[in-house]
Parts: structure tokens; C-alpha cells; sequence
């Protein structure tokens, strides 16, 4: 296994306002209004903000996503236990009648508590950076970056798909004319300077529709594409150490660990990215 390192830049936090953490668009649907069979296609450009309402969620502010998973890891952390003895230090030099060492004490108390919350602000604004870069770069054009067949008038078909796309889960409610996307994932076969292999990227499920296999449709939809539009040979992809469902997810479906590189941000604060390979003809 190969191990690789890479670091945030100091001036990414310029990127967060890109963020829109409340996006109060109407193409977004209720989720409890949404009932019926899951259907699995090809993006299509009315997708997107439900798409990109859907990538804030799975990765920065959902119940099960990698930085609130990272949040309630931090508090058993080295950094974070370091931080408790050095508040508790502090405290016992409070009770102290010595003027200076009660000065100790609180000056102990309040940088053991900034540090701490230092940390946390520091994973949040990671995976709000990461959130920010997708939508600037392959999610800001789908279509373009995943090479996802359209129809120029939106009435003739649309042309032959290449090897890439971007698959949507969706639950269509043909009374309210509705379309809630609950799930996607996008096969980028330019990603890797391999021409036979391919990468998937970009999964996320709703957290109103887990525990459907609704991400194993998905991923059984770009494998069988994968092996036939052109056939490729192998496809890869990337999760975190913070995502152990998804780990388990992917080796069910058969593909393994192959790499891993460790994410920084800041001195106090990393994450090991895994990277898994599965072979096609296999």
C-alpha cells in the first residue's frame, strides 16, 4: 500500500463563500412528500440544484457524514485529550491562593478551550472547502465534466453514450410533477492517466433514504455501463477514513484498498483518504 500526502492550501477558507450552506430553491423537494420507486438515469441539467443541495449534505452538515463523523471522533482524539488535561490543570491552579499561579490557571483553561474549538472549526471548514471546490470545478458543468449525453432541442435523443456519466436515483411523482433526487454517482474515465481505467466519484445517498441499496443500484448501473461503453478495464475510486459504511459498501462490491493519502489542514488536524481499485473482469 502506497501513502502520499497533500495539503490544503493556507488561503482556503476564501472558497467557503462559494458554499451556500441554505439554498432556498423551489426545485428542491420536500422529501417527506416524496413515495414510490426508485429510478435509476442520467443527470439532467434540472437536477442540479438538487444535486448540489444533496453534496452539502452528505459531506459537511448530515447526520452520517464524514465531518460530523470526524467531529465525534475529535473528542477522544490525542489533540482533544491533551486539551482536557490542560483544562484540568488549569482549573486546580485556580484553586490556588497564589495570584500568579491562579493566572496559570486561567490562561491554561482559556488556551486548552480555544484550542479545542480551533480544531473543530478547523474540520469544519475542511469538508466546507471540499464542498466549495466541487462545485467550482466537476459539479459546476455535469453534463460537460462527466460527459452525460443530452438532447440539444430536448426533443430529439440524445447521442451515444461515451464511457463517463453521472447516474441520479430519483423517486418521480408524476401528481405533484416532481422529480426528488435521493442519490448519484459519477464514472470519470479522464481522471486516471489510464485509458482503460476509470473512476467513480461523487457518491452521496439522501439521509431521508438510507438503507434502501439505492447506492448499490448506482454502482451496479456504472460497473455494467463500464464493461460495455466502452469496456473498461478497471475502476477505481476514493472515501475516507470517516466513512466506514461506504468502505464496507464498496468492498461488497468487490473492489479493495490499493493507496492511501493523508489530507491536512493545519497542524492539529488529518485525514487518511483510501483509495480502492476493482478489476471489471473479475
Amino acid at each position: 500500500m502506497t501513502q502520499r500526502e497533500i495539503f490544503i492550501p493556507a488561503n482556503a477558507h476564501q472558497l467557503i463563500p462559494a458554499l451556500i450552506m441554505a439554498e432556498a430553491n423551489p426545485a428542491v423537494v420536500d422529501p417527506r412528500s416524496s413515495s414510490g420507486p426508485i429510478i435509476v438515469r442520467q443527470f439532467r441539467p434540472q437536477d442540479a440544484p438538487q444535486v448540489h443541495a444533496l453534496l452539502i449534505e452528505g459531506f459537511a452538515y448530515g447526520p452520517e457524514s464524514p465531518c460530523n463523523t470526524a467531529l465525534r471522533r475529535n473528542w477522544s482524539s490525542r489533540v482533544a485529550c491533551a486539551t482536557y488535561v490542560g483544562f484540568a490543570l488549569g482549573l486546580v491552579c485556580l484553586w490556588n491562593k497564589n495570584p500568579l499561579l491562579r493566572l496559570c490557571g486561567a490562561i491554561f483553561c482559556v488556551g486548552a478551550a480555544g484550542l479545542l474549538v480551533c480544531v473543530r472549526r478547523a474540520i469544519i471548514q475542511m469538508f466546507a472547502v471540499f464542498c466549495a471546490t466541487a462545485r467550482k470545478t466537476d459539479m459546476a458543468d455535469i453534463p460537460a465534466s462527466y460527459e452525460v449525453p443530452l438532447s440539444v432541442d430536448g426533443i430529439q435523443p440524445p447521442p451515444e453514450q461515451g464511457p463517463g456519466g453521472f447516474w441520479i436515483a430519483a423517486i418521480d411523482s408524476p401528481d405533484l410533477k416532481t422529480s426528488e433526487v435521493v442519490s448519484y454517482l459519477g464514472l470519470d474515465y479522464r481522471a486516471n492517466a489510464d485509458p482503460s481505467s476509470g473512476e467513480l466519484r461523487r457518491m452521496i445517498v439522501s439521509m431521508h433514504h438510507r438503507r434502501r441499496r439505492i447506492a448499490s443500484l448506482l454502482i451496479t448501473a456504472a460497473m455494467e455501463h463500464a464493461r460495455h461503453s466502452p469496456p473498461l478495464e478497471s475502476l477505481d475510486l476514493e472515501t475516507t477514513e470517516f466513512q466506514p459504511g461506504a468502505q464496507k459498501l464498496y468492498e461488497n462490491h468487490g473492489f479493495s484498498v490499493v493507496g492511501s493519502r493523508v489530507m491536512r489542514m493545519g497542524p492539529l488536524f488529518s485525514m487518511t483518504v483510501l483509495r480502492f481499485r476493482r478489476r471489471l473482469a473479475e
